[in-house]
Formats: C-alpha cells, sequence, structure tokens
C-alpha cells in the first residue's frame, strides 16, 4: 500500500512537540490531480449525480419494512474530497452494487437534505455533535451489529464514545483535528496564534470554516472562552470578534483544499487533513494548532430512517471496517483512522505524526465539540446565522 506510493518530504510542517521528525507525504501532486483526472472518467461507473427519493423504512436488521428496495443500490452522501479512489470501484466490483455518490460541504447542508424526508439517501456522513442533533429528531435507524462482523475491528475508545456509546446508530469514518493552515511564504512569517488573522499579508484573503461549532469555537477561543461554553454573554462576545474578523476575511466556507493548493488563501481555519491534502500541491502549507487551542471530531457512517437500501449500507460499512481498505482511506485522505486493525498497515509517517495522531497531552486542549442540548444548540445557530448575515 505505503510502498506503491511516492513520497517526499513536506518542505515546512510545523511542529508543536520537540523532536519530531518532518512528516512524510504519501502522494504526488501528480497522484493528487490524477484522482480528478480517474474520478471525472468515473462518474457513469460509480452512478455520481442525484440519489433518487426512497420510502420510509424500518430499523434496519429488524423486521425490514415493506418497502425497503432490494436492488444493487447503494445512495451515499459524503464530505467533498473524503473519500479513496479504490473504495467505490473496489466495493462495486466485489459485490455488484451500484454506488451513487455525492457530496455536501457543511453539516448544515446535510442536515436539511436529510431532515427533508425525501432524500433517499442510504448512508451519510455526519460529524459526531451532528450525529446527536440527527438522534434527537428520530432521522436514523439503529445498525445490526450481526451485519457488521468487522466492527471488532475498532479502536476501545471509538466503541465506548459518548456521542453514540456501542456504535448503536453510527462506526466512525476518520477522525482529526481543528487549527490553522498558513503559507509562510505568503505570509512573511510563521503563525502560532489567532494573531495570524491580523496580518496585513493575510486582509482579504483568509478563511474561516463555514460551520457553526466550529466558527463559533475560533472566536471563544480568541476570547479565552471554552469552545463549549453554554454563557449566552459569551457566545455573544464570539459573534462581535467575528464580525470584526469577517471584515477583514476573504470568505468563510468549509471547501478549503483548493484555494490552500491554489495559493489564493495563505491562512486558514481548517481541518487537518484537509491541509494535508492540499501540502501535496502546495508544499509551502503548514498546519498548527493555535495557542488559544482548537477542537477534535470525529466523522461517523449512519443510516438515516428513509433509506430504501439499508442492507447495502450495512455492506459498505462493513468493507470499510477491513483493514486494508480502512488503511487505504487513511493513507488517502490523511485523517486519523479509527480502525485499529487498519494502524499497522498505515504508513508509519503518517501513524507516527503527532499532527495526525496527538499524543495525550495535546489531546488534553483539543476538546471534543460536546452535545450541549438542543437549546443551547439552538442558540449557537442563531449566534452563526448573525455571523454570517451581519
Amino acid at each position: 500500500m505505503a510502498s506503491d506510493r511516492d513520497t517526499r518530504p513536506a518542505v515546512r510542517i510545523a511542529r508543536l512537540w520537540e523532536g519530531a521528525n518532518p512528516r512524510v507525504t504519501r502522494r504526488s501532486m501528480l497522484r493528487s490531480m490524477a484522482f480528478f483526472a480517474v474520478a471525472a472518467q468515473g462518474l457513469a461507473a460509480c452512478g455520481v449525480g442525484e440519489a433518487p427519493s426512497g420510502g420510509d423504512t424500518g430499523p434496519a436488521g429488524a423486521t425490514p419494512a415493506s418497502n425497503d428496495v432490494d436492488e444493487p443500490v447503494l445512495n451515499f452522501y459524503n464530505w467533498t474530497d473524503y473519500i479513496d479512489e479504490e473504495t467505490l470501484p473496489g466495493f462495486e466490483a466485489e459485490t455488484g452494487i451500484r454506488v451513487t455518490y455525492d457530496n455536501f460541504s457543511s453539516n448544515d447542508e446535510l442536515e436539511a437534505k436529510i431532515a427533508s424526508g425525501a432524500a433517499g439517501y442510504d448512508l451519510v456522513i455526519p460529524t459526531d455533535n451532528f450525529l446527536r442533533r440527527f438522534l434527537r429528531s428520530d432521522l436514523l435507524r439503529p445498525l445490526d451489529h450481526d451485519m457488521l462482523p468487522n466492527l471488532g475491528n475498532l479502536q476501545q475508545r471509538f466503541r465506548e464514545a459518548d456521542y453514540d456509546r456501542d456504535n448503536r446508530f453510527s462506526v466512525p469514518w476518520a477522525w482529526g483535528t481543528t487549527g490553522l493552515a498558513y503559507s509562510p511564504e505568503q505570509l512573511g512569517e510563521d503563525v502560532t496564534s489567532l494573531a495570524g488573522f491580523d496580518l496585513p499579508s493575510a486582509r482579504g484573503r483568509s478563511i474561516l470554516l463555514d460551520e457553526a461549532r466550529d466558527g463559533l469555537a475560533l472566536g471563544l477561543l480568541a476570547l479565552g472562552h471554552d469552545p463549549n461554553t453554554v454563557e449566552q454573554s459569551e457566545l455573544d462576545e464570539a459573534v462581535a470578534y467575528l464580525l470584526e474578523l469577517k471584515g477583514r476575511l476573504g470568505q468563510i466556507t468549509s471547501d478549503v483544499i483548493e484555494p490552500l493548493a491554489s495559493g489564493q488563501a495563505p491562512l486558514a481555519q481548517a481541518y487537518s487533513g484537509d491541509v494535508f491534502q492540499a501540502q501535496e500541491i502546495n508544499s509551502d502549507l503548514v498546519y498548527v494548532i493555535p495557542e488559544e487551542g482548537g477542537l477534535s471530531w470525529v466523522d461517523v457512517l449512519c443510516i438515516p430512517n428513509d433509506a430504501p437500501h439499508a442492507a447495502n449500507a450495512h455492506r459498505f460499512i462493513d468493507y470499510i471496517l477491513r483493514p486494508e481498505v480502512g488503511a487505504r482511506l487513511a493513507e488517502e485522505i490523511q485523517y486519523a483512522s479509527p480502525n485499529e486493525a487498519a494502524l499497522e498497515l498505515i504508513d508509519p509517517a503518517l501513524r507516527e505524526d503527532p499532527l495526525i495522531y496527538p499524543p495525550a497531552d495535546e489531546l488534553a486542549r483539543l476538546p471534543f465539540t460536546a452535545d450541549l442540548g438542543a437549546e443551547t444548540e439552538g442558540r449557537y445557530a442563531d449566534a452563526w446565522t448573525r455571523v454570517k448575515t451581519g
């Protein structure tokens, strides 16, 4: 796996821990560009396009609803740039199941689509804090563990996670951190804190993530507040901070890979793996956890209540849980794998990188986005609307 991939040293990699070795990237720029060429040529094979609408179905693994559809189709809704190019063709070739593959750019976009009740998707990937929102709204069906023999490959921490203990409704896809990406060459200096947004060289060109909890967390952390605060006064302060920052930003978007890779954005709040992907094209990029702190998160596979092909969704989840498939996924997207059995197959340069697999002391200042309850989550949503529209 790793042996057949081009490697090269990253020119500049931020190091937050004394004595860490330079990270070796796992894909050349040509390999990255080849992905888009292969994807374009393979649209018909993978069935990329709008997923058809599906009817209401019952819980997977229980008694199937009478209108569950028995056909070799899987409608999959995933984040942009978040899959290995071999995953879907490999699954299709082995199972004969045709995958319709669509992308979204934010949890809010995903939630709106699934909550509409007419999306027809069989498999979606929300982030852990949105998983809890989906569960409160009864949008998901429980998993049938009898159909997931590879579930035991998960690391223990992901089988006992508070967001979904015992994996009743979800299986983790990948996990990572939220920090900053920047170009030392373009900015003219190193960035170690959120004060980097104040640099004249970043003015009008920097990016804030278009996610309520991530974007507001930046404002909260900059002001010394808990990114999981429940205090309205602190949320209001964060809104004021971000509205002032907004005047100096280039854009608010979660699609950061292309702007970072092309040099359009010299500074961005970003998810760790997105930065590592962009580094394959722009080796000047650096990823750091700012002095003020950041966030940890887990993206999870789950099956909507109205999924028309729930059995096929289970087959795909179990396929991803295979060690070799999970290892290829981790190497391609460059996010940390939750698959314990896959770790020994992952390129050591990735597996031993503390920016991807942070040590315990660093994780202590990278809390997960907590489930704050419907009322507080609503206040976060209102606060983010004020930032976006103000």
